[in-house]
């Protein structure tokens, strides 16, 4: 995704950039973020078979994990939005617009990355407790 603000703006390597590979990444992070839901509930479902009762330092980080996920849920669904505006912009021949379209994606990507290390770092201090 960071490739994208490489490339010069209103150029047709951009106009390419938009049609071929922003909705792969998109889809790969939807993937990922279902991944990371479904593996999350097993391991809920798995911690509490093996333990009668839930820790306050779980409860914690178990809230603060979900917190996260929201907002990694609200990021992707601001890189969808601008991709299907992207596309639009093409097909409208606005290519003026597409480099805002790509920083949002930047951005929104760059967010889910720090918040994803984030609940990865919480999720190690918890299984070391």
């Amino acid at each position: 995704m960071i490739a994208g603000l490489a490339i010069e703006d209103g150029s047709s390597e951009q106009s390419d950039f938009v049609r071929r590979t922003i909705g792969s990444i998109n889809q790969i992070a939807i993937v990922t973020a279902a991944i990371v839901f479904v593996t999350g509930a097993a391991n809920i479902v798995f911690y509490s078979m093996t333990h009668n009762q839930m820790r306050a330092s779980f409860l914690f980080v178990l809230t603060a994990k979900l917190a996260i996920f929201g907002v990694m849920a609200t990021a992707l669904a601001i890189t969808v939005r601008a991709a299907t505006r992207a596309h639009g912009v093409l097909e409208g021949g606005n290519h003026g617009a597409l480099p805002g379209a790509i920083r949002r994606m930047v951005r929104a990507h760059f967010a889910m990355v720090a918040l994803g290390s984030v609940a990865l770092v919480l999720g190690l201090w918890l299984s070391g407790t």
